[in-house]
């Protein structure tokens, strides 16, 4: 199954903490509740009615597309549209990977320790957002 998540890619920013009647609590980023919100409805928009993955070994494909810098010559534009330069900027792989599986927890699949191959890539594109496929591992 593949969907995709209109918008610029986002990473799983570090939880604050504060201290709540004598214990220490992990708050989560109101950004990140938001953007796995957003994750949770593309899924659900996107969810065919034969999706059986819920308990089983998944693979999967991550693309985030961020949009093309408007600093960007012509040249570059089209090298980057080409997939000849890549954007080696924040937010990196590993918490744009993390946002996105935590939230499809409990949606997708029962937990994101189904998962048995990730594949993460970065690419320019004229609109930002994110792609997602899930299939069986076989």
């Amino acid at each position: 199954m593949k969907f995709e998540v209109v918008g610029s890619p986002v990473g799983k920013k570090r939880p604050k903490f504060s201290t709540i009647h004598g214990y220490a609590q992990a708050v989560k980023a109101k950004e990140d509740v938001i953007y796995e919100n957003l994750v949770k409805v593309s899924f659900q928009q996107a969810k065919t009615v034969d999706y059986d993955l819920f308990n089983k070994p998944i693979k999967m494909k991550i693309t985030a597309f961020f949009a093309v810098l408007k600093s960007f010559s012509k040249k570059k534009i089209e090298q980057a549209l080409q997939g000849k330069i890549f954007p080696v900027t924040k937010p990196d792989v590993d918490n744009i990977a993390k946002i996105i599986c935590d939230a499809l927890n409990d949606v997708a699949y029962k937990d994101d320790t189904q998962i048995v191959e990730l594949t993460i890539v970065k690419k320019y594109a004229m609109e930002p957002k994110v792609e997602i496929t899930l299939e069986e591992y076989l």
